[in-house]
């Protein structure tokens, strides 16, 4: 497949309005040229991003305020996405977390968790697919993993296999629409230092440069990277890689083990 161009087209990114999210839109708009569409629930920000992006870089840049979680929103973001508008890409980024005992995440929170990392993910994509598909411009998506995907990390628990479902489905979904010319991306990076990081209360427990842990705009130089190159998965950063290799060559339970040592909760 040739390299994606991005440049005056459109590239939907959800979860705009902070984090990776956030500096995926900017890096597409400065660094491509290409057009945004932010998908994201705070519509404040959204705007503010909108009008940075038209501002600093020229491009056009619209959002959909939309909260991800809800299955209405997420066909409501897909009919406004494609209303007289030929996206190019999707960033499938949206996501949450939660850090701590797993038989303590409230019921309510971890559909939330659900819904909007694997529910919105999977219909997301599955309505892009034939409308990047359908007019012949060889576009792609990229799915959000993480490296909490590959192994098991207590204390994430339910965050650890919500990104190891994106992990599998996205890798199964590359081979499947290679035929159609639409490229899938899954991207599976470590810690990113964010609002997410933060408002789970990880941030305080890991710094940047600990664990692989980079800042939002470096992370998103390497998911653009890999995304315009069409790379069917992507892991950024050497000890996030070595992490990766662990989990293919070492016991599974020993790696929880070892994860959990790290991950458990102070008193």
């Amino acid at each position: 497949m040739k390299t994606l161009e991005l440049r005056n087209r459109w590239t939907l990114v959800t979860g705009a309005s902070s984090g990776l999210g956030l500096e995926m839109a900017r890096a597409i708009a400065r660094d491509h040229g290409g057009h945004v569409l932010g998908v994201a629930r705070r519509r404040d920000r959204l705007e503010a991003l909108c009008e940075e992006l038209r501002t600093r870089h020229g491009v056009q840049a619209d959002c959909i305020v939309a909260d991800l979680s809800r299955p209405a929103d997420v066909e409501r973001v897909f009919t406004e996405a494609t209303r007289g508008r030929q996206l190019h890409g999707a960033l499938l980024n949206a996501g949450v977390t939660y850090w701590g005992d797993a038989v303590k995440l409230d019921w309510g929170a971890f559909q939330t968790m659900l819904d909007t990392n694997v529910t919105s993910l999977v219909r997301l994509s599955g309505l892009l697919a034939p409308h990047l598909a359908a007019h012949d411009t060889q576009g792609g998506m990229m799915l959000v993993s993480s490296v909490a995907g590959l192994i098991p990390v207590p204390y994430q628990a339910a965050y650890s296999g919500t990104k190891a479902f994106v992990l599998g489905y996205g890798q199964a979904l590359a081979q499947e629409l290679r035929p159609t010319g639409v490229s899938v991306t899954v991207f599976a990076p470590g810690g990113i230092s964010t609002e997410l990081m933060e408002n789970s209360g990880l941030a305080q427990r890991f710094k940047t440069g600990d664990l692989g842990m980079m800042t939002a705009p470096e992370c998103a130089s390497h998911a653009l990277r890999a995304f315009t190159r069409r790379k069917a998965l992507s892991i950024p950063g050497l000890l996030n890689q070595t992490l990766a290799l662990a989990a293919r060559l070492l016991p599974r339970g020993f790696l929880a083990q070892r994860t959990a040592a790290l991950y458990r909760p102070g008193p």
